[in-house]
């Protein structure tokens, strides 16, 4: 099943207000924008159903349309309504999350007609939506002079029972658009990522959630207090590779390719985006922001939409976990991290 984006009548399902994302997809918009101009610039003002699943022996489906066939007592289909495309099998407790309730949420915590909407979409046939949305409330974070990260909120669905509806803050780092993907959900009383099953009536418990989500200054106070801390931990030659590796890698095994990708992010540390700014060369910040300077900008993926999809929900958001678990490891922040 393709997870990337793809295109509905020609537009891609993405939409962005501001500047060109660097996935380089989607309708660009003149600005923010609201919950109804999302669904309809961004393609997705469309609805999930659930169907049976059917089973049966091959040797008995010879005769005619349906015959041996036994519907399933575990699990059922979600598919498009519009399409009938089918986008994943779930159990039989399931309660799908529309588009429409989904945006609405963001909405309430918001306010009506509220315009803070910077890029909304879909992945696939529509089994993953995400909507990001600017804190403009929030002043910018300073980890340190001229290096500033903005306040964004984030909700993702999926429509393919992979994962629950979550709704998360996510620091964007302005010189260079990196996202860093670091909801820090156990470091706050309140856990800062919200995760909500598709169980019951969904969307009543995502404005319950909202309650939570509003706690956006406690948030970043952390962000800020652990980024803080990556720019102050100075790193030496053996140190910085051995982050680099750890971030990158899930094990301890070497090869010659995985050393090139290593001396690669090293540079970044040096050359990349920001690392003129004062106080990141050679620091876990540089590092850090190396790391995901590599993903999101630098990684080679099959095309960009690939990029997109790999980058923020796969495996280069697996790497930006370890990447911030190891760096609050190395300042000694003391509180277990947990990212989306």
């Amino acid at each position: 099943m393709s997870h990337e984006i793809e295109l509905t009548d020609g537009r891609a399902n993405i939409a962005y207000a501001g500047d060109t994302p660097w996935h380089q997809l989607g309708q660009p918009l003149d600005a923010a924008f609201d919950a109804e101009t999302a669904l309809k610039e961004a393609n997705l003002d469309w609805e999930v159903e659930v169907a049976p699943l059917y089973y049966g022996d091959p040797e008995r489906l010879v005769g005619g349309a349906g015959d041996g066939l036994i519907e399933s007592t575990k699990g059922q289909i979600v598919r498009r309504a519009d399409t009938g495309d089918e986008l994943g099998v779930v159990g039989m407790k399931y309660s799908p999350l529309q588009n429409r309730e989904a945006f609405g949420f963001f909405d309430g915590l918001f306010g009506k007609d509220a315009c803070r909407y910077e890029t909304a979409g879909f992945t696939g046939k529509g089994e993953r939506i995400w909507l990001l949305a600017n804190m403009k409330d929030q002043d910018p974070v300073e980890i340190i002079p001229g290096d500033t990260i903005k306040q964004y909120l984030l909700l993702t669905n999926s429509h393919d029972g992979t994962y629950s509806a979550m709704g998360a803050f996510t620091p964007i780092r302005v010189v260079c658009n990196n996202t860093l993907t670091a909801a820090v959900g156990s470091m706050l009383k309140d856990s800062s990522t919200v995760r909500v099953k598709h169980v019951g009536q969904v969307a009543d418990r995502l404005k319950f959630a909202g309650a939570i989500l509003a706690q956006a200054g406690v948030f970043y106070d952390e962000v800020k207090n652990l980024f803080q801390g990556f720019a102050k931990k100075q790193l030496n030659g053996v140190e910085t590779r051995t982050y680099i590796n750890h971030a990158l890698y899930a094990d301890n095994a070497e090869s010659k390719r995985r050393d090139k990708v290593i001396d690669s992010v090293e540079g970044l540390m040096h050359t990349g985006r920001g690392s003129d700014i004062k106080g990141v060369r050679g620091t876990v910040w540089g590092a850090y922001n190396a790391v995901t300077e590599h993903v999101d900008h630098v990684k080679e993926y099959r095309n960009a939409s690939k990029r997109l999809e790999a980058s923020q929900f796969g495996t280069g958001l697996d790497i930006k976990r370890r990447a911030l678990t190891e760096g609050a490891s190395l300042v000694g922040y003391g509180k277990e991290i947990e990212l989306n």
